[in-house]
């Protein structure tokens, strides 16, 4: 069972691509995004400063939305506009966070352990997520270390 944390963040320049994809399709989609990214970090010499994040923020049943990107330098985020990403911030104020081991897709397990530790706790947590994939991609599965940040408020 993953330990729950409650923090503030501040927020930090990220250079990301936004895609919509089927639930069953986001691993193929998030493979074509990173390599996207890869090419365009490279095209604008800049140097991602930190691990592959993903900003979940919206879902209807079938399809997400989401933004994929690295965290960037402040100052590289005109060559990395002209590269063509989208220069944003990552999350900040309350979150809840929890860093899931095992297989992407068994993530989820986390989510509702996270929504009932909220409930207990008299949080709330917003409609969007973020996740920040800590592993290289030849990590085996069940090593797989997914940190799953969740903004919350305290509940009404």
């Amino acid at each position: 069972m993953p330990q729950f944390e409650v923090t503030d963040l501040t927020a930090q320049p990220f250079a990301y691509l936004t895609k919509t994809a089927q639930i069953k399709g986001i691993a193929e989609v998030m493979g074509q995004s990173f390599a996207e990214l890869g090419k365009a970090f490279a095209a604008a010499a800049a140097p991602m400063t930190g691990p592959p994040l993903c900003h979940y923020m919206g879902f209807d049943g079938a399809t997400t939305t989401f933004q994929v990107g690295f965290p960037c330098r402040p100052d590289d985020g005109k060559r990395l506009t002209a590269a063509g990403l989208t220069i944003g911030t990552t999350q900040a104020g309350q979150v809840m966070k929890a860093t899931h081991k095992g297989p992407y897709e068994t993530v989820v397990e986390t989510y509702n352990a996270m929504q009932s530790e909220m409930k207990q706790r008299h949080l709330v947590g917003a409609d969007d997520m973020w996740e920040i994939y800590m592993s290289p991609p030849e990590t085996p599965p069940e090593e797989i270390l997914t940190q799953v940040i969740w903004p919350v408020r305290r509940a009404a």
